[in-house]
């Protein structure tokens, strides 16, 4: 986080944070803050909150919590079966109903789910990813988050 904190203090945004904590534990200043958050391939429980499962459940509330209203999250993952997720396929239809479902739990919507472009993958200027073969030996997937107007009882994060 460094380098990006350095490159970002030259060349903008201007008011971008970086920020060491658990999503399980997000610090409540930053609650409602985001109006743009970035997840570049998460592993562990970072992992599963970014797919919002139920053994994660506090790391997707993290992730949610620190959207503004009409926030935007994009998260490049790959998964593999020995991760273990006991998921199905994400290009499934079932798959993405799921996830839609278990992400509405924490007011957000998905926006997109879907292979991620070599474009995107270079953008992200990861090493990790690079290390993976993600794009190549290996499928990443760009998932879109939305922060939904509070409606049904959902409160905002704030």
């Amino acid at each position: 986080m460094a380098e990006s904190s350095r490159r970002a203090a030259r060349r903008g945004p201007a008011n971008a944070l970086f920020v060491a904590a658990a999503a399980e534990a997000v610090p409540p200043a930053l609650r409602g803050l985001a109006d743009e958050l970035t997840i570049l391939f998460p592993w562990g429980s970072l992992l599963r909150g970014t797919l919002a499962l139920d053994d994660a459940s506090a790391a997707a509330a993290g992730i949610a919590s620190l959207l503004a209203l009409d926030g935007e999250a994009t998260a490049l993952v790959s998964i593999e079966d020995r991760d273990r997720l006991d998921l199905p396929r994400l290009d499934s239809r079932d798959a993405c109903a799921s996830l839609a479902e278990r992400w509405a739990r924490h007011g957000l919507a998905v926006g997109d789910l879907r292979p991620a472009t070599a474009a995107e993958l270079a953008a992200t200027r990861s090493t990790w990813a690079r290390k993976l073969a993600a794009g190549r030996d290996r499928v990443a997937w760009r998932l879109d988050l939305r922060r939904c107007p509070p409606s049904d009882g959902l409160e905002s994060p704030r």
